[in-house]
């Protein structure tokens, strides 16, 4: 029995330290529950460990991965990513390429395990040609020579045959879809044969007939599609879904009981250095207060006296400009979070005024109004926090912080573009043919700021216009959150739109990000790629692609997530 279990503990260890499989899925922004259940069902079956990358185009486009043209025959996103597995692999080992609408029913070693260096690829030689129509959601049932044998695919990564399979090759706007699916690179010799029990088109073979299916391919549409919810094998697909939900609850139950019973040390608390060296110091006062292990006091007095010469302060939002009593706050989180950061402290504007304290203003509510109006005729220094200008989805997750402005006015710093990739963020191409003009007033609090009327810079605004071109007009002005997140998104405006003009909004960012001229009557943080002359309503200047791509980069680092506030990260960075 001590033997067995000897030998039991040596065969999971050596699993362990195994090199895991490489496994490409094709992604779909269609379909993503389609590729968590084929994840799913292969880890399910897996005796070995496995690693599993799903293709995402957006990703390798960030990447300089991918940047071809979109092709109207692609039925998916992953038409053309799956050929870049070698490059991925840096022309080395094996890997495995599947369709996101794949469901592994057996262990995927036994996939691999049928390797033979000898070929180039490896994958089921169907003879399949399916009815002319539809496929999917409503795509076009297409029929070539070798259709579906790029579905799975094992690929010999090391192969010299494979060596011209590079990014080059797969956005060659002369290489066409044909080339590739058919694998025309390589003569038949080198395509090897795998088993069509791996590929198992559904609709196209059946069971007793043609075997048992060891991986199912949903090919012409799978369960998650409303049309095909009662395909052939949608039982196993139901099921398979069912057990990846279950078990991911079993997970998040575990990881909320291992949190719960986790004790979490001052030095894993998201805070600044300097303020955990406190926390440690007052923990170590507590329970030694006569010093005989610890000398804290000291430690304490010299912080404390420390961040008693910090001159920020924080000045205090009404309760009513956030919304802060609904929420149950006594105080803005965001203003906190980086009061936190900078050493400062929290105040209200009748205890700043006449003194020349650096102030921490967030919004434009009636108490932020004078502390900035303060400053900005005092020359004090000031950090204003407002909402961010790009944003991962619809949650502000990102609030911009600027030094002595309301909004970044440049110039544009050389940054990295790592941020961007967390942001989600990618250039879009320039519109063409778009007539339409999109006016984005702000808020009244703005405007009121700036001693404008809202009312008749519009009306003054649509009259110049009408007077330059007769393009459409349409006013777009700010809709309630939830709306504009949602349904009436200012990217579905803008994307009809040869031209935004405001005042000042943000809008001009959200315009500029998106490779659409705007113009902008006040200062703001897209004037250094926007014009501020309506006349240019006419012929507006598209933004070139470098200048957008160093815009944005530069703007993701003028913006922090509250952890980056609370940890001191954002104020480093605005005084670097």
């Amino acid at each position: 029995m001590v033997l067995n279990a000897w030998r039991k503990t040596l065969s999971e260890d050596k699993i362990k330290k195994q090199k895991p499989l490489k496994v490409y899925v094709g992604w779909d922004s269609r379909e993503p529950i389609a590729f968590e259940v084929c994840k799913a069902s292969i880890l399910k079956h897996a005796t070995v460990p496995v690693k599993i990358v799903p293709l995402k185009r957006h990703n390798l486009v960030r990447d300089n991965m991918y940047w071809r043209e979109e092709d109207a025959l692609a039925s998916t996103e992953f038409t053309f990513t799956r050929f870049l597995v070698p490059d991925l692999m840096g022309h080395r080992g094996w890997a495995l390429f599947i369709d996101c609408d794949f469901l592994f029913l057996t262990d995927i070693k036994e996939l691999f395990d049928q390797v033979n260096d000898n070929y180039a690829v490896m994958c089921v030689h169907h003879d399949y040609t399916p009815k002319e129509g539809e496929k999917m959601d409503g795509q076009k049932q297409l029929n070539y020579p070798r259709k579906n044998w790029s579905s799975a695919v094992l690929w010999n990564c090391g192969h010299p045959d494979n060596k011209v399979v590079d990014k080059e090759l797969v956005n060659d706007p002369t290489i066409d879809g044909k080339y590739m699916h058919r694998f025309s690179w390589l003569t038949d010799d080198k395509i090897g044969k795998i088993s069509h029990e791996w590929n198992w088109l559904v609709g196209w073979y059946k069971p007793v007939r043609d075997g048992q299916p060891k991986a199912l391919h949903y090919t012409e549409g799978g369960p998650w599609f409303d049309q095909y919810r009662n395909c052939p094998f949608s039982k196993e697909w139901y099921e398979a879904q069912a057990a990846m939900y279950e078990d991911r609850v079993k997970e998040l139950t575990q990881e909320v009981k291992d949190l719960k019973n986790r004790t979490v040390e001052i030095d894993e608390l998201t805070l600044p250095k300097e303020t955990k060296t406190l926390l440690n110091a007052y923990l170590q006062n507590l329970i030694d207060p006569t010093e005989a292990i610890y000398k804290s006091k000291e430690t304490i007095k010299h912080i404390t006296e420390k961040r008693m010469g910090v001159k920020v302060a924080a000045i205090a939002p009404g309760a009513d400009d956030f919304d802060l009593d609904k929420k149950g706050l006594e105080y803005d989180p965001y203003l906190q979070d980086f009061i936190i950061g900078c050493g400062g402290n929290i105040s209200e504007f009748n205890l700043q005024e006449g003194t020349k304290n650096t102030l921490v203003i967030r919004g434009l509510g009636g108490g932020s109004q004078k502390a900035l109006k303060y400053c900005i005729e005092n020359k004090v220094d000031y950090y204003a926090i407002d909402t961010g200008y790009l944003q991962p989805g619809s949650r502000k997750d990102y609030h911009r912080v600027t030094r002595n402005n309301l909004q970044n006015l440049g110039p544009i710093v050389d940054r990295d573009l790592d941020r961007l990739g967390k942001l989600n963020w990618k250039w879009r191409k320039p519109r063409k043919n778009n007539k339409k003009i999109l006016i984005c007033p702000p808020s009244e609090k703005v405007m009121k700021f700036y001693g404008e009327n809202l009312d008749e810079w519009l009306k003054n605004t649509v009259d110049t216009i009408k007077t330059l071109t007769n393009a459409p007009i349409e006013i777009r002005k700010k809709p309630d959150r939830r709306i504009r997140v949602t349904t009436d998104t200012i990217w579905d405006a803008l994307d009809t739109a040869s031209c935004l003009v405001t005042y000042n909004s943000i809008a001009a960012t959200e315009a500029v990000l998106h490779s659409i001229p705007a113009i902008a009557l006040a200062p703001n943080a897209a004037s250094v790629l926007c014009s501020n002359n309506l006349r240019d309503v006419v012929r507006p200047e598209v933004p070139e692609k470098e200048d957008v791509i160093r815009y944005a980069a530069h703007l993701s680092y003028c913006q922090f997530t509250a952890q980056e506030l609370r940890t001191g990260t954002a104020w480093k960075l605005l005084n670097s």
